[in-house]
């Protein structure tokens, strides 16, 4: 995983890019039922495929491109095609360590000709081998350079929500307790220290921590847990108990609990799915 960060005043934007690459598929390729904890970019060149949510689907012609939100239940298939490569990635890219700066922006279904081609180059460019360089910092400003431009031209071409620019003010006012409660999901932060770090009361804090993320510091603390437990499980290097045990859960039937609540499926249930299909993309 590599983890840029650009800064703009005290405005933290973070881009982690954790896999990708241009993948021969067969033609009736389907993944099955799954559930990622990140952004998925895919682009088939020489097939037509069927996208399928829990409530609606579509085709995505030969050439176009569509982009998936995290924790969206979806199945990817080939309908048809000859030869049949999809050039992919999957990345996130948010504010403060842990705010998702895409969900300011409403994704269409998909991105036709002639921004589809350049997403499909753009993306092509990232997953590639850097060029080889005798100093990492260029490898590294090559990944950060092809990133933000892959990124960029998937927004110019989304609709931004009413009342982005008023959040992301708020957001301004709030980052460095929310980066610190980011920082410290293992262990639950005193409400006194989180409040304090955006020079506020705990009551003042809280108020208007709960008027920009619609839930109370408590509640986002425990999104954040479990988005990390999430993640360890994806990985593939942790069982169901050994997660909660690392971030701090009571018990596995606590942690169950929670993590249901939150993602609609039990980390039983994600990591059965996991193994019963992996995808090429």
């Amino acid at each position: 995983m590599v983890v840029w960060m650009e800064l703009s005043g005290v405005t933290t934007l973070n881009l982690e890019f954790l896999s990708g690459n241009v993948t021969p598929i067969e033609p009736d390729h389907c993944t099955g039922w799954r559930q990622l904890p990140f952004y998925v970019l895919v682009n088939n060149s020489g097939a037509f495929s069927k996208v399928e949510t829990s409530d609606r689907n579509w085709q995505v012609n030969d050439g176009e491109s569509y982009v998936l939100p995290p924790n969206l239940p979806h199945r990817l298939t080939v309908l048809r095609g000859e030869h049949p490569v999809s050039i992919w990635c999957h990345f996130r890219l948010t504010l403060y360590q842990s705010i998702d700066f895409m969900k300011f922006f409403e994704l269409p279904d998909k991105f036709t000709s002639p921004a589809s081609d350049r997403i499909r180059d753009y993306c092509r460019t990232l997953v590639a081998p850097a060029p080889p360089v005798t100093i990492p910092v260029l490898r590294l400003m090559h990944w950060k350079t092809a990133g933000f431009t892959l990124v960029n031209e998937i927004l110019r071409h989304c609709e931004q929500h009413p009342g982005v620019d008023e959040k992301i003010a708020m957001l301004e006012r709030l980052s460095r307790a929310i980066d610190y409660m980011s920082r410290h999901y293992r262990n639950r932060p005193l409400l006194e220290e989180v409040a304090r770090r955006a020079n506020l009361s705990e009551s003042r804090f809280t108020v208007l921590f709960k008027q920009l993320m619609k839930v109370s510091p408590g509640e986002y603390w425990q999104s954040l847990r479990l988005m990390k437990a999430q993640e360890m499980l994806f990985a593939g290097n942790h069982t169901v108990e050994e997660t909660a045990e690392a971030l701090g859960f009571y018990d596995v039937f606590h942690f169950s609990r929670q993590y249901k609540r939150h993602f609609g499926i039990t980390p039983a249930e994600f990591l059965r799915r996991q193994r019963r299909h992996r995808s090429p993309f």
